[in-house]
């Protein structure tokens, strides 16, 4: 049952903590199962990719030493005379890697107030003496009042919890690398993209595909999509085998590429004349139904058979004590990053970590078991109640070579 259902006394004494238990927890406000089942039961957030590039995977501590496939190779199967033996198979035709991973505690917490509590506890024990019975409107009212601010604020926690899931994966795979700094925990974890691979940077020139110092200009109408998609794509390949499947772009760089002069060619329009003469530039869009920069997207889509993943997602915040709320991306919005075929990668890699995994370890408030957690406490000076909600989880990403990106002017 999640805090959101509370609708009759039968709900509402199921989510109490009994006020005569005697097990740890006597001082809780809300019974554990009902909010550590109602935290898992929350979903991320419809426009959060993060999990699905790198989907959690449960591990038992919170240092990690986990193998993957560094190199592996298939081979030609040798031949063999028909009176003699078949030649062995090499085993180290699959070189082993190990990488080491530290799982990290991300938790926050909301504080109520005694008097707060203390009226939740009466109404508790008004709640528990009626017990099979009607609760009258102003109680069950008041009940379920306090219940459903419990509820928003678990439901707040989580979507922050949520956020930083995300932030942590779309970081890695924005700049190769986190970097943490909160004034209190500082860290940096760089996961190896090569420096000519990196948006923005000195060493990353890909002259065929129009790229300069990690760059793509695409604010003129002479870039060309295609061509520097299908580079991106064969220098991949030529040094990993592997194809480039997905790019992830925000909606206006991705809207940019209709303004390509190439775009015009492919629909046979050239210049129109008015009666003095001077040349106009057609807009193919008033000139040919369905078309427009969706329709542009997916021509590059199918030329290249590289797929768009439009991503604007953002988290908003606002300084304490101030009105103005600020949103802030994920990835910012000139970045394109290149991800491999998934096909590609099964060839490669068949072990559990793959290509990336969001590592998750126990945690005693979670009943010891991976995965987000819930706990309560009660404070003094001033006195209430805390409840906080957390996750311990970081990402790992073993194939991070196989990742590309650029910065794009717009």
């Amino acid at each position: 049952m999640s805090l959101g259902s509370l609708n009759n006394s039968a709900s509402i004494m199921n989510m109490l903590q009994p006020k005569n238990a005697t097990a740890v927890g006597v001082d809780r406000l809300i019974r554990k199962e009902v909010s550590l089942g109602s935290i898992r039961e929350m979903t991320p957030p419809q426009n959060h990719i993060g999990l699905q590039i790198a989907p959690f995977l449960e591990v038992p501590s919170d240092d990690v030493i986990f193998d993957y496939l560094a190199v592996e190779t298939d081979g030609l199967a040798p031949a063999r005379a028909e009176d003699a033996e078949s030649e062995l198979a090499r085993k180290d035709d699959a070189t082993v890697g190990q990488g080491r991973a530290s799982v990290i505690d991300w938790s926050i917490k909301d504080h109520y107030d005694a008097s707060e509590v203390n009226h939740w506890r009466e109404l508790a024990t008004i709640v528990e003496a009626m017990r099979g019975g009607s609760l009258p409107l102003t109680i069950s009212g008041a009940v379920n009042d306090f219940a459903s601010k419990v509820a928003r604020d678990q439901a707040r926690r989580r979507r922050k919890l949520d956020n930083r899931l995300e932030w942590l994966t779309m970081s890695a795979l924005s700049d190769g690398a986190i970097t943490y700094d909160d004034g209190r925990i500082k860290f940096n974890v760089d996961y190896g993209r090569p420096a000519d691979q990196k948006a923005g940077n000195a060493a990353a020139d890909l002259a065929a595909a129009d790229i300069t110092d990690g760059v793509w200009n695409i604010s003129s109408n002479t870039h060309d999509p295609i061509k520097t998609f299908n580079e991106i794509n064969q220098l991949m390949f030529d040094r990993y085998g592997v194809h480039v499947g997905s790019v992830i772009g925000s909606r206006k760089a991705f809207n940019k590429f209709v303004n390509s002069d190439k775009f015009s060619q492919r629909a046979g329009l050239g210049a129109a004349y008015t009666g003095s003469g001077s040349a106009v530039a057609p807009d193919p869009a008033y000139l040919i139904d369905g078309w427009g920069p969706l329709a542009a997207r997916a021509v590059v889509e199918n030329a290249t058979g590289i797929k768009l993943i439009e991503y604007d997602a953002v988290y908003r915040t606002r300084p304490f004590g101030s009105g103005t709320v600020t949103s802030n991306r994920f990835v910012p919005e000139g970045r394109l990053i290149f991800l491999p075929a998934e096909a590609d990668l099964s060839d490669i890699d068949e072990t559990q970590v793959g290509f990336a995994k969001t590592l998750t370890s126990p945690h005693p408030e979670g009943n010891w078991s991976p995965g987000f957690y819930e706990w309560e406490k009660s404070d003094v000076d001033p006195w209430g109640q805390d409840m906080g909600n957390g996750i311990k989880a970081f990402p790992v990403f073993p194939f991070m070579e196989l990742t590309y990106a650029v910065n794009v002017t717009m």
